[in-house]
C-alpha cells in the first residue's frame, strides 16, 4: 500500500514545526508515521524539537514517529538529491502509513511537489493535501510590503490545499479578514482557510481534496541554487560555529559541545536579554535578521527559546545532546556572518 504523504508549508516563524507535533498527537493508534524536516542551517533544532515531542507523547500501541532531518539548506533547491535519498531510505526502514515532509520557510513548494511525482516515488507515494502554515500578521505581499522574499510566501499560500491562518489571537478582525480575502483568492482554491492559535487544527485536513493543477511560480530559489557551507569552527568555552550561506540568505548556529562544558547550563534572564537585543546587533553588523531558535539547558530547565518577527517565545523542551542556538539572516555581504559571529559570541561566554 503506498504511503500518504502530505506538504507542510510556510513561511519563517509560521508555526510549521508546532502544527506538526499537533498533528503527531492525532495519530491514530498502530499507525506509522515519518517526518522530513529540513532545516536551512545546518546545526538543526526542528528536528530535536519533534523527536522531543513524540519521546513524550502518550504511547501509542509502542509504534513511534520516525524523525528524520535534512539540514544545510532548503531541500527544493540543488535538484532535491537530499530529498529523494531521505524519502527513499525513510519509505526502505520503516514503511510509514504516512509521511510529512516540512521544508525550510524559505523552500517553494513547486520543486518538492515535482520531486514527489517523479516515477521512483510516485508509486511509493500517496500525494495528499498542501497545507501552508501562515501568519496572519505579516504584510500581505502588494499591500506595502518590499520584502525581497514576498514572493516565496505568496507562492507558498498559492500552492497550498490548506491555508492555516496561525497566531489568530494576535490579529483583530480586519486584518484576519484581509488575509482570508486575499488567500480566497489564490489559485487554486483553497479547500479550507482556517484560523488557530499553536498550530491546533484537526489531523482530519490532511485528507482533503488535493487539487489536480498548479501553477508553476516564479518565486523562491533557483533549482540549482545550492548552499555554500563553511567548515566547523571551533569556538573556545563554547563548542562549534557552523555557517552556511546562498544567494538570498545565510545562517550561524553554534553546537555547545565542548567537552567540559557540555552539561553547563545557560543563565536564562541573559539569554532572555540577548534575544531580545539580538535583531538589532545583526541590523548592526549589515545584516537583517530572519528568524532564530536556540534548544538550550537553562537554569530554568531545558528550554526552546525562538524570535521570530520581533517577538521572543521560550517553552520548556526536553531534549538530549549538546545545547545548540541558530539564527537565519538575509545574506548581506560575504563577511556579514563573521561581523554576526563577533559580535553574539562575546554575549554568550557570560550567559554559560
Amino acid at each position: 500500500m503506498a504511503t500518504r504523504c502530505n506538504l507542510i508549508t510556510g513561511f519563517l516563524g509560521a508555526g510549521k514545526t508546532t502544527l506538526i507535533r499537533h498533528l503527531l498527537a492525532q495519530r491514530p493508534a498502530g499507525e506509522r508515521w515519518a517526518v522530513i524536516v529540513n532545516e536551512f542551517g545546518v546545526v538543526g533544532i526542528d528536528g530535536t524539537t519533534l523527536a522531543a515531542a513524540d519521546a513524550a507523547a502518550p504511547d501509542r500501541a509502542r509504534v513511534h514517529v520516525e524523525i528524520r532531518e535534512v539540514a544545510g539548506g532548503c531541500i527544493c533547491c540543488a535538484a532535491n538529491v537530499p530529498l529523494r535519498v531521505a524519502i527513499t531510505d525513510v519509505l526502505r526502514r520503516v514503511r510509514p502509513d504516512r509521511l510529512l515532509v516540512e521544508p525550510s520557510g524559505l523552500g517553494h513548494p513547486a520543486a518538492i511537489l515535482a520531486t514527489l511525482a517523479e516515477p521512483g516515488l510516485a508509486k511509493a507515494l500517496t500525494v495528499g493535501a498542501v497545507v501552508c502554515v501562515a501568519d496572519p500578521g505579516r504584510p500581505l505581499p502588494g499591500a506595502g510590503s518590499t520584502d525581497p522574499l514576498d514572493d516565496t510566501w505568496h507562492d507558498q499560500l498559492a500552492m497550498a490545499d490548506v491555508v492555516v491562518g496561525n497566531k489568530r489571537d494576535r490579529v483583530d478582525g480586519a486584518a484576519w479578514q484581509a488575509f482570508a480575502d486575499y488567500a480566497a483568492a489564490l489559485y487554486p482554491p483553497k479547500q479550507a482557510i482556517v484560523p488557530t492559535v499553536e498550530g491546533r487544527i484537526p489531523a482530519t485536513l490532511l485528507d482533503v481534496p488535493r487539487a489536480r493543477w498548479r501553477p508553476l511560480l516564479a518565486g523562491g530559489h533557483h533549482a540549482d541554487g545550492a548552499v555554500d557551507a563553511a567548515t566547523a569552527c571551533p569556538v573556545p568555552g563554547l563548542g562549534t560555529r557552523h555557517a552556511a550561506r546562498s544567494a538570498g540568505a545565510a545562517s550561524l548556529g553554534w553546537l555547545f559541545d565542548d567537552p567540559h562544558r557540555m552539561q553547563a547550563a545557560f543563565d536564562a534572564d541573559l539569554i532572555d536579554r540577548l534575544m531580545v537585543r539580538l535583531a538589532a546587533t545583526v541590523d548592526a553588523c549589515g545584516a537583517r535578521l530572519l528568524r532564530a531558535k536556540a534548544a538550550l539547558r537553562t537554569d530554568h530547565g531545558n528550554r526552546l527559546v525562538e524570535w521570530s518577527a520581533g517577538q521572543v517565545r521560550s517553552s520548556p523542551l526536553a531534549f538530549d545532546g549538546p545545547s545548540r542556538f541558530e539564527l537565519l539572516f538575509d545574506g548581506g555581504d560575504p563577511q556579514s556572518g563573521d561581523r554576526i559571529a563577533a559580535a553574539i559570541e562575546p554575549l554568550l561566554q557570560p550567559a554559560l
